[in-house]
């Protein structure tokens, strides 16, 4: 892990962190965000990158600095959380999500030819009972997490697992991201142009499968991702996001509910979507 200080003290144990993608909210030159971010991007986060500075200090702000501004400005925004599902409905290409839960990872390599490029997975797992029975369709969210092997701290810690008969197009397109950022370029791959929807969608479903089930490492996890794929849930089929991580640290698992059962949970929930300015949407679910 990655220790790296946050505000208020608190300590993130990064396990990953794609140091291009935190670099494209910036612009070096002057140490404030791009246009290529949202509207308001490059006040906020200028502001808070001079401040973690100090004043007249000319050093340029350090990865983990610079993690803590976009946190801050993502968290304002908060575009889309999985565990609220109805948040991530209509999230597109380059959207922002927040996630938290269990999840098994690993490294990937092809399943023809078990070529090697780089290559690092994350697959959700279940949290809670699935409601799903015939004819319903179930809330959850199955989150497929595509990344360069070369971010993760202990990447050699974990042998290369193949990821699933059917998946070649959904490897293809994560080593084309891997290369990508190898490079300083975090544009969309351009393997998302390359097949039609249905057969992304069998890509991503297989390799979900295979990695959930058969890689070795499980860990309880929290980060912020770019979404490239969102694909709606069917009956008896989950809605299924495939995306590629910032940053992915370990996280601290809930304790049990101690709610009664049959009783459901109650719980706090927070969100906002594109484009809202005011303050942010919360309530209490029963």
């Amino acid at each position: 892990m990655i220790a790296v200080q946050g505000e208020g003290g608190d300590v993130r144990e990064l396990q990953y962190l794609s140091i291009a993608k935190l670099d494209d909210f910036y612009e070096p030159s002057r140490r404030k965000l791009t246009d290529r971010a949202v509207d308001a991007e490059a006040s906020v986060l200028g502001v808070s990158a001079r401040v973690a500075l100090g004043d007249g200090t000319p050093t340029e702000p350090t990865p983990a600095e610079r993690l803590e501004s976009v946190l801050e400005h993502l968290s304002e925004q908060c575009w889309a959380r999985t565990w609220e599902p109805a948040a991530c409905a209509h999230l597109g290409l380059d959207a922002w999500l927040e996630f938290r839960g269990p999840f098994r990872y690993g490294a990937a390599v092809s399943d023809v030819g078990y070529d090697d490029r780089g290559v690092f997975v994350y697959a959700s797992l279940e949290e809670h009972r699935c409601p799903h029975r015939d004819g319903e369709f179930c809330p959850n969210i199955e989150l497929l997490l595509c990344g360069s092997m070369q971010h993760v701290r202990d990447h050699r810690d974990h042998p290369p697992t193949r990821m699933g008969s059917g998946s070649d197009w959904l490897h293809d397109m994560a080593a084309e991201l891997v290369q990508r950022e190898a490079e300083g370029d975090t544009a969309p791959p351009e393997a998302l142009a390359s097949a039609n929807l249905h057969d992304q969608e069998f890509a991503a479903r297989s390799a979900f499968s295979m990695i959930s089930h058969f890689y070795r490492t499980p860990g309880y996890l929290r980060g912020h991702a770019r979404v490239l794929c969102n694909f709606p849930p069917e009956r008896l089929r989950h809605r299924m996001i495939v995306a590629t991580p910032l940053y992915v640290e370990a996280g601290v698992q809930p304790a049990p509910s101690t709610s009664q059962v049959g009783v459901p949970e109650r719980r706090r929930r927070w969100w906002r979507l594109p484009g809202l300015r005011s303050a942010s949407h919360e309530s209490d679910t029963v």
